[in-house]
């Protein structure tokens, strides 16, 4: 009976492998080689999954995504829309290990993109991803009325996505505490609330 081949699975299974020879050696050393000796597989096997840098990139970037939207599914909703948005935006920032093993790989990944317009373009269809989520939790917040009505949805997710930027990158160099991070976003999300 021929073995039964779970793709996903391995798919997975090579995205943790690259995030973590990512995470060690940045781009430069994530090759197909090191990829597929952190997943424990064969080099011909990783090959034909990530024959590419550029497969191999998406799969790491897949991989971090997964994680993220799996941590938000799980998340509970707040007493009010603007609160759920609070919780979930918290859960972008690197506010404990995995999130920083997260963001450390993502960092890198933007480095990489200022000189490689192929990475350059699959960072911007995220970010757009994001924009799109956060604008989603943000229009929810609004038609709850936890945010004032006048507020220009897209303009605000623009806003909201480079607040979590800088937070970010703040904390990863400890420049920022993750009280003052949570402080930070709270005052951003807080000059959105509606007015009594």
């Amino acid at each position: 009976m021929p073995k039964v081949v779970d793709h996903e699975e391995r798919r997975s299974r090579l995205g943790a492998a690259a995030c973590a020879v990512l995470s060690r050696t940045g781009v430069a050393g994530t090759t197909v080689r090191a990829v597929a000796g952190e997943a424990g597989m064969p080099l011909a096997t990783a090959q034909h999954y990530l024959p590419t840098r550029e497969l191999m990139v998406r799969a790491a970037m897949a991989y971090l995504v997964d994680r993220v939207v799996r941590r938000a599914r799980a998340l509970p909703t707040g007493p009010s829309a603007l609160e759920t948005l609070r919780l979930a935006v918290v859960q972008l920032v690197p506010l404990d290990e995995e999130r920083i093993f997260e963001s450390r790989v993502w960092l890198m990944l933007t480095a990489e993109a200022l000189i490689d317009e192929q990475i350059a373009a699959i960072m911007r269809e995220n970010a757009v991803e994001l924009r799109a989520n956060l604008a989603r939790l943000i229009d929810l917040a609004r038609a709850d009325g936890s945010i004032a009505a006048d507020v220009d949805v897209p303009q605000a997710a623009g806003e909201l996505a480079t607040v979590l930027d800088g937070v970010t990158l703040r904390l990863l160099y400890a420049a920022l505490s993750p009280a003052e991070a949570r402080a930070e976003i709270d005052t951003h999300l807080t000059r959105l609330a509606a007015r009594p």
